[in-house]
């Protein structure tokens, strides 16, 4: 049987006090002292420890039409048979309540304490799930952010097609999902990730493989502007790559991971004109087989968009093994941590650091990417990419609640995914910061090898299905501002 405790202990020490006082007024405050500490030591136990502890006889769940009710249970900070403390309990079910909602599949998690006989409990645990099955059609841009296609609003740079996603699986939190996109770049695609293949359920699967193939690519980036060369008549890139990962979960928050992967590039001879150094050699096929392990340590309380915990993420990866042809031999090692910290009721901080640093200094183009890919970019250079190999970025937000989280419930909708909406608004103050090493293709690449910096505001829109909607105004280092927009959170 389980049991958490929690201790608290309270100490007061008065210091002699200045003789320049009377002796009334000393007893007078003396006895004022005492007197409130009574009075709130009666309100607040000084020990939890002290508070009768409940037995849960049951927990009774209900709303999980597909959900195994083992994928729940899995999140609980507590089980039936346990013996604690209303005080233990109540964060125990705060946190369970965080856990359910991190993994995915429910809109909405409400738990409900019910008296059974003296000092036992059944807890009733209430859960809303989502829509699982998305057949949806793509109409995807296909430059790194939205503000470059917007840029040139060039309607040839879009991704469309059918993305097949049936989450929670079976009912286990699996995800089994096709792609078929044609367009800018075409891509066809199988995924699919198990969070348990063990009686634990603590050992988790994740494989896929997939083609992409591009009549347009960029082959290099002077002046850390990304240009383009583009045949309609032939796909001058071609890609097929794959991996499998294996997960270990260890307790609630921890994950370990191995991943195995495989990458084969053809180009064609034309980008090798263009940029000699695109591929480690004059070879028009570049391979590898990589591996990597990953260690992740997540105690942010809402993933999608976190208000208090931190998080700590590291990798380290091998990139070729010497067993294909046309390998690159590189080690790289990325490190990062994010944390989150409430100061009032409204205002919120948050900070971050993260940097990667590669074994050698000589790798290809194809390989040097760095800030202004992904999530890894310095806000303000939205239009930029500093390439380089190893780089540390930076990020700091100021957050202030304009509304908290309301629910407000669609009246031409019915179902129960779709038709309670939260929605929540959040102004910001940010600066980040980032700098990249180049000791190859600095000589056109002027913003590595020293620091950069934007700052700026924005307003977030959050809300269901993790949909998170930034609008952000930033200025840079080089004197450049503007109004940007980007779909998920900065950190």
């Amino acid at each position: 049987m389980k049991t958490l405790q929690v201790i608290s202990a309270a100490s007061l020490s008065l210091k002699k006090t200045s003789t320049h006082f009377p002796k009334k007024i000393i007893v007078f405050l003396l006895v004022l002292i005492s007197s409130l500490g009574n009075h709130l030591l009666a309100e607040v136990p000084s020990d939890s420890t002290l508070l009768p502890p409940q037995i849960i006889d049951r927990i009774i769940i209900t709303g999980n039409n597909k959900t195994k009710p083992r994928i729940i249970l899995r999140e609980l900070l507590f089980h039936e048979g346990d013996s604690l403390n209303s005080f233990v309990l109540n964060s125990a079910i705060a946190t369970s309540k965080e856990n359910l909602l991190n993994i995915g599949l429910f809109n909405f998690v409400d738990f409900h304490i019910y008296q059974a006989l003296q000092g036992h409990i059944d807890i009733h645990l209430e859960v809303t799930e989502r829509w699982y099955l998305f057949p949806f059609p793509v109409f995807d841009i296909a430059d790194r952010n939205f503000n470059e296609w917007w840029s040139k609003r060039d309607f040839n740079r879009v991704n469309y097609g059918i993305r097949v996603s049936q989450e929670n699986f079976r009912g286990r939190d699996e995800i089994l999902q096709f792609q078929f996109i044609f367009g800018y770049s075409q891509r066809l695609g199988i995924y699919y990730t198990i969070p348990y293949i063990n009686r634990k359920q603590n050992i988790g699967l994740t494989m896929a493989v997939y083609g992409i193939r591009n009549h347009e690519i960029a082959y290099d980036s002077p002046n850390n502007k990304l240009v383009f060369y583009k045949n309609p008549d032939e796909f001058v890139r071609n890609d097929l790559q794959g991996y499998v990962r294996i997960t270990k979960r260890k307790g609630i928050n921890s994950y370990f991971n191995t991943t195995l992967d495989f990458r084969t590039t053809r180009i064609a001879d034309t980008i090798r004109f263009l940029n000699p150094d695109y591929f480690i050699s004059s070879n028009p096929i570049q391979n590898h087989i990589g591996i990597s392990w990953g260690y992740i340590f997540d105690m942010r309380d809402y993933r999608s968009y976190a208000m208090n915990g931190y998080f700590l993420e590291m990798e380290a990866t091998k990139l070729g093994i010497g067993l294909l042809h046309n390998e690159p031999n590189l080690i790289e090692v990325t490190a990062g941590i994010r944390k989150f910290q409430p100061l009032s009721k409204r205002f919120n901080i948050q900070a971050s650091i993260k940097g990667r640093v590669v074994q050698k200094e000589d790798a290809p183009y194809f390989n040097q990417r760095a800030l202004g890919y992904s999530a890894d970019y310095i806000r303000g250079y939205d239009y930029y990419v500093i390439n380089g190999q190893n780089f540390l970025l930076t990020r700091s937000n100021l957050r202030y609640t304009l509304m908290q989280t309301h629910v407000y419930e669609l009246p031409v909708i019915n179902s129960n995914k779709f038709k309670k909406v939260p929605l929540a608004l959040y102004l910001n103050g940010f600066y980040d910061s980032g700098y990249v090493t180049d000791n190859r293709f600095a000589y056109k690449n002027p913003l590595a090898n020293s620091w950069q910096y934007g700052y700026g505001i924005g307003f977030d829109i959050v809300t269901y299905y993790d949909l998170v909607f930034r609008f952000e105004f930033a200025r840079n280092r080089v004197n450049e501002n503007g109004l940007f927009f980007h779909i998920g959170s900065a950190f």
